[in-house]
């Protein structure tokens, strides 16, 4: 897959998912057995504000040239977001904070910090 591709799925991933976290947090968490207090509606809003822009900075970016230092700050920012994701959703759902669906977060994240860290050595070497 073209990083360019690679960027616009990730959009396509969290732009939507990102805004209805903004709109309807209390409909989405609850399917993971999570259960959201006002503190919990507020927080989900923000993270969900902050999935949406990460989406749409990877739209914006796709056609930049791979070795461009704003592609390199993008594709490292988003690694470690994915990162740390997957390690927080693995152990929520280890724990057992999220249901079974929680792996599937999991899983999505890490195999997005894998796809990032790629990119960005395979166009940094």
């Amino acid at each position: 897959m073209k990083l360019n591709n690679f960027l616009v799925l990730n959009a396509i991933l969290f732009v939507p998912f990102g805004i209805f976290m903004l709109l309807a947090p209390t409909v989405i968490f609850p399917l993971f057995g999570i259960n959201l207090d006002a503190d919990g509606v507020l927080m989900a809003r923000v993270f969900g504000s902050a999935l949406m822009n990460l989406g749409l900075i990877c739209y914006l970016i796709r056609n930049e040239k791979p070795t461009a230092i704003g592609m390199k700050a993008v594709l490292i920012g988003n690694f470690l977001f994915h990162a740390f994701d997957a390690i927080s959703t693995f152990i929520a759902s280890y724990s057992g904070v999220m249901n079974t669906l929680g792996w599937m977060f999991t899983l999505l994240h890490f195999s997005l910090a894998i796809g990032f860290i790629y990119y960005y050595l395979q166009n940094n070497k």
